[in-house]
């Protein structure tokens, strides 16, 4: 699969800047949600340390691009069961403000985003998706490189300690994530278009955006399913309809991607599971 190489990270705007520094602000003043010593930590000099909020990923070209797509995955899996996170957990632990901005530093680091459906490539492909349904209705055109053109999180900013699945998320954090972050996240970086991923994140943020006053034009909401327990090619083998939809749509799209650094702790797996892409891009409508 033909993808653009990973470059240098470089969002000099002064927009892109007052984003980041006002996001920042925020988690600053709100870091925990309640019930915060149920999610992951480590133990720093014999007391446990909890990881504050951060802020989403911000593409060094988001403000200059239109659409400008914001995507909600649900949590971050930073459970202690899940070994090749312990690094990251110590390394943000020891240093808050490269906790609190965890998602941009590992960009301009030359590492993966680590949001592990963005890294193995659902959420960029999503998100590019999102741009064609977009495309429809207004003006502009596909980004040379969505990587930099999308902004991306997690809606709920913890992960539990003993289990990181979504189900075992407390419901309080839902409704706390969304009132001291999600609706700030969104009346800052002012989204065309939030993607949610997975069921209930498209429930709150339809909430959000309800409740949402800072902003000129409501984005349009699009929700997909989290690209979780879906069947491979193997298991779902494409119809002659579905391959000449993937070569039409999907291929081309690919070659607007960035393909993830030889170090990266995931690859990008869109042509295992080509019935997902084809999936979302039927529910919005976007194929020909």
């Amino acid at each position: 699969m033909a993808t653009k190489e990973a470059n240098s990270w470089e969002p000099l705007d002064s927009e892109w800047q007052d984003a980041q520094r006002t996001l920042l602000e925020n988690v600053r003043l709100k870091p925990f949600v309640s019930k915060y010593e149920l999610s992951a930590c480590t133990i720093l000099r014999g007391h446990k340390t909890y990881l504050p909020a951060y802020i989403p990923y911000i593409g060094p070209g988001y403000f200059q691009s239109r659409p400008r797509i914001l995507c909600y995955a649900i949590n971050q899996n930073l459970s202690p069961h899940v070994s090749w996170t312990q690094e990251w957990v110590t390394s943000w632990a020891t240093d808050v403000e490269h906790a609190r901005d965890r998602l941009n530093r590992a960009v301009s680091q030359g590492r993966a985003i680590p949001i592990r459906p963005y890294a193995e490539g659902f959420i960029p492909l999503v998100a590019l998706i999102a741009s064609l349904k977009w495309l429809q209705s207004y003006d502009g055109r596909l980004p040379d490189c969505i990587d930099d053109s999308v902004s991306v999180t997690n809606f709920i900013k913890f992960s539990t300690a003993e289990d990181a699945s979504s189900s075992s998320i407390p419901t309080v954090w839902w409704k706390e994530c969304a009132q001291q972050y999600a609706d700030k996240e969104i009346s800052i970086l002012r989204p065309d278009v939030v993607v949610a991923f997975g069921q209930r994140t498209e429930g709150e943020l339809r909430r959000v955006l309800g409740l949402v006053a800072d902003t000129d034009c409501l984005p349009v909401l699009l929700g997909c399913r989290f690209p979780a327990r879906i069947p491979s090619v193997r298991a779902r083998p494409l119809t002659k309809v579905e391959r000449a939809l993937w070569e039409s749509v999907i291929t081309p799209l690919m070659e607007r991607m960035r393909r993830p650094p030889a170090k990266s702790y995931h690859h990008w797996k869109i042509e295992r599971y080509p019935g997902y892409f084809l999936d979302v891009a039927r529910a919005w409508d976007v194929t020909p």
